[in-house]
């Protein structure tokens, strides 16, 4: 077994952490026991509060928080998670038995990451659960590639840029830096045609043309 195939074995091995969130001690004793059972480690909180406790004292994979608790509520316990340092993407699970659409709306801007309707359903639970670890594995990895992508560009001194809608035009720092500008400065797309040279330009429209009509370059 090589190297890299040990460290995949043994990263499998390890549990995924889960932080459960619920004023209910009987619900939390059968969920944590349930998650438990399919391969989970489970820390337990009896309430929003002590959950925050808990997230400034370690890191878990996942947060499964009841919707409906006294004191702060599971959308005002992921309200103020949010507003903690690092924890911007921790993947929320909010569990509610308020199965309409002004619970699901209010989780998902209080900055959860799904809705799961309460059940005991514990297979269901655990699949969505690790749906959402996939999900958050995949996002760290592209913003991971992303940033060492941007850091070789800057030693080869390459700029890029990327283009959204309703944005515009978003320049990386080394393409930024090679056309004169600051971080603050903005750069329009004509802006941008304006500066480059007449043979560079014919360039850049036909792989935007590529881009657009057939979303990749040919």
């Amino acid at each position: 077994m090589t190297p890299d195939e040990k460290i995949s074995a043994a990263a499998s091995l390890v549990k995924p952490k889960v932080l459960l969130v619920d004023d209910d001690e009987v619900n939390l004793l059968l969920t944590s026991a349930a998650l438990k059972e399919r391969g989970f480690e489970v820390i337990e909180a009896d309430g929003g509060q002590r959950a925050l406790e808990i997230l400034t004292e370690c890191l878990p994979d996942v947060v499964i928080v009841d919707a409906l608790m006294p004191g702060l509520d599971g959308f005002e316990t992921c309200q103020e998670l949010r507003e903690l340092p690092t924890l911007e993407n921790l993947p929320v699970l909010m569990v509610t038995g308020l199965d309409d659409e002004a619970s699901i709306n209010r989780a998902y801007e209080s900055g959860a990451t799904d809705f799961f309707v309460k059940s005991h359903q514990w297979n269901l639970l655990a699949g969505r659960l690790r749906h959402l670890l996939r999900a958050s594995k995949t996002r760290m990895e592209l913003e991971s590639s992303k940033a060492k992508l941007a850091r070789a560009h800057n030693l080869a001194r390459i700029g890029s840029f990327d283009w959204k809608p309703h944005i515009g035009l978003i320049l990386s720092e080394e393409a930024l830096r090679i056309f004169g500008l600051g971080n603050s400065d903005y750069l329009s797309f004509m802006g941008l045609l304006r500066l480059l040279h007449q043979d560079s330009r014919q360039a850049f429209l036909a792989i935007l043309h590529d881009v657009l009509y057939h979303s990749t370059i040919l």
